[in-house]
């Protein structure tokens, strides 16, 4: 007799259980829910009169106006944010995540909380961090465009302008800006026929450190120059109105860099000084009225970091330009959605913890009964 009511006790304490568990589950269901429901209705607030000055800053889109580009036939539009630096994870490109919404036929927008970088975003302020491009389905684009944390609830367009594609100098892309953010245009970079294109530059880049990029990714390994590529050094240093011993200063910082970091050895950054030395000691300064370079000044140049006297930015890579189709992969977690899931995880292991204390103790129960 004592078995069958320890049978029903345990039963009845298992039924009980499951439905408690049941019942966390619902609530931590509901709590995401309600935090996606807010997401949307936040998302909705931000969509009032883009490219309005008043809106700008608030929210989590930003805005494309197609008509302006004049794309026909197309079924989609799709927005490509990465950092500069080319750091972080970001979603590649054209996939899900960079989908934009239509809101009318003229305008699009994009959320910027599918990067999975939204608060890093917002954060940023004036800091021009970040790059931008608008794409079409089939197969059009807007040239990189800079963007810092106040062009949220801002409007790109395109301003007509065609710039050759930075690393393929068989295509050109269409040059656009922001609506109300003049200091965030087309990036500036060399191009790879050493041409120097747009006028934004991202922060932690001058046109200093634009250029001693340019001659450490045209010198190689071995310290030989591509001289298709060097022997332009004088026409960019005049195009930027930069001083030689700057760029060499900045090339001698950016190659300590590497070394420290090991992503490079001493021999192969002092073959490639050596040879950058060579370069820029035959060169005319136009900053001190186009006279003749002081060798001397360019093979003792002190390392300095010219992007952190301009903006407090550091650069420690050798890159020309942001390429259109480069992106990582984002997680695609927001953290209000992970911190409910975590919060179910802990209350079903309570449950369940409590479940087969009960079982036990009955369990114990009926075999103390039995002896």
């Amino acid at each position: 007799m004592f078995k069958k009511v320890m049978s029903l006790a345990l039963a009845s304490t298992l039924v009980l259980s499951a439905g408690a568990f049941a019942a966390s589950a619902a609530e931590a269901e509901d709590a995401v829910a309600a935090n996606d429901e807010s997401a949307v209705a936040a998302d909705d607030s931000s969509a009032v009169a883009a490219g309005d000055e008043s809106q700008v800053g608030a929210g989590t889109k930003i805005y494309f106006d197609v008509k302006s580009a004049g794309w026909k036939n197309f079924e989609k539009i799709y927005c490509h944010v990465w950092r500069a630096d080319g750091t972080g994870k970001w979603p590649s490109w054209q996939t899900k995540k960079e989908l934009c919404k239509k809101e009318s036929d003229d305008l699009y927008s994009y959320d910027i909380t599918k990067t999975g970088n939204a608060e890093e975003i917002q954060n940023a302020g004036s800091k021009n961090l970040y790059c931008v491009i608008f794409s079409a389905d089939t197969q059009v684009q807007i040239y990189n465009t800079i963007m810092n944390g106040n062009c949220i609830g801002d409007t790109v367009y395109v301003t007509g302008n065609k710039i050759e594609n930075p690393k393929d100098s068989n295509k050109t892309d269409t040059e656009a800006a922001w609506k109300n953010h003049p200091e965030c245009g087309p990036q500036k970079v060399i191009t790879s026929t050493s041409k120097v294109v747009g006028t934004a530059l991202a922060d932690g880049t001058t046109d200093v450190t634009l250029l001693a990029d340019y001659l450490l990714d045209y010198v190689s390994d071995e310290g030989v120059a591509d001289t298709s590529k060097t022997d332009k050094t004088q026409d960019l240093i005049n195009q930027l109105k930069i001083s030689p011993v700057a760029v060499m200063s900045n090339v001698n910082f950016k190659l300590e860099g590497f070394v420290k970091e090991e992503t490079m050895t001493q021999d192969v950054a002092n073959k490639k000084k050596a040879t950058i030395e060579g370069i820029l000691g035959n060169c005319t300064d136009p900053t001190k009225g186009g006279e003749k370079v002081n060798k001397d000044e360019i093979n003792n140049a002190e390392a300095k970091n010219d992007a952190a006297e301009s903006n407090g930015s550091s650069n420690g890579g050798s890159s020309n330009s942001g390429s259109s189709s480069n992106g990582s992969s984002s997680n695609g977690s927001s953290s209000g959605s992970n911190s409910v899931q975590s919060g179910q995880e802990t209350t079903i292991f309570f449950v369940f913890a409590g479940v087969m204390v009960a079982a036990a103790g009955v369990f114990f129960l009926v075999r103390r009964r039995e002896n």
